[in-house]
């Protein structure tokens, strides 16, 4: 790894509890897929964080020398059961990605396919380091697999800002629709492969990328009612 790749993932890895994004208000929802993806953002939100500070007991129970320890202790948990954790919360993280990624096959929106497949891939990625450190015998190998585990817990970050960053400032207007417009190449972020930009459309046809909810105009007479109590 290059000065400044490791510089770089130093400082994502120390950002990572508040790089995600921040949960929005209130989505209107019709239907079960009716605030998608915007509630899968959310529970991706916090299987990241969480995914983020087992990285950090793991990274510190590996340095204690704690890799075979039956300790059960949450604060100073062994490696295995860490491990075990990360498991359970990369499991939980594809899924939520695969399902977004069948929503959009199913929409035959190929962008929002490709963009949940990526994120899907990277969070393949990180459960394979996670099950290459279990299989560790020597500590080098653990070291190893876990500076690897880092670097593409880093990338899984970085892509799911680049989808996600920038969804809770979208104000629509009733009737209209969210839309995830694709980002050019040059405005991406360092380590992401597509992005999107956020923004609100009249029509299904105006979105380049792929959708999120709609705005009813219901909206507006809820505000409205709202406002006169």
């Amino acid at each position: 790894m290059t000065l400044s790749r490791y510089l770089f993932t130093s400082l994502v890895l120390a950002a990572l509890p508040t790089i995600v994004v921040a949960a929005p208000g209130r989505i209107p929802q019709r239907g079960a897929a009716g605030g998608e993806p915007f509630r899968s953002f959310r529970l991706l939100d916090q299987k990241l964080t969480l995914l983020s500070n087992q990285q950090s007991a793991l990274k510190a129970a590996l340095g204690a020398g704690r890799v075979n320890s039956s300790s059960s202790n949450s604060s100073s948990a062994s490696a295995p059961v860490i491990l075990r954790r990360m498991i359970s919360t990369t499991t939980a993280i594809d899924r939520i990605a695969g399902g977004l990624e069948h929503l959009y096959q199913s929409r035959r929106e190929s962008f929002g396919v490709r963009m949940f497949k990526i994120l899907r891939s990277r969070a393949q990625a990180v459960q394979r380091d996670v099950s290459s450190v279990r299989r560790a015998r020597m500590p080098s190998d653990a070291s190893a697999a876990g500076q690897r585990l880092e670097e593409h817990l880093v990338s899984l970050v970085i892509q799911f800002q680049a989808t996600a960053g920038g969804y809770a400032a979208t104000h629509c207007l009733p009737g209209t629709r969210i839309c995830c417009q694709p980002k050019r190449s040059q405005d991406l972020l360092p380590g992401a492969q597509i992005a999107c930009k956020w923004a609100c459309v009249s029509s299904t046809r105006a979105c380049g990328g792929f959708l999120g909810p709609h705005i009813p105009q219901s909206s507006a007479e809820s505000r409205q009612r709202g406002r006169s109590k």
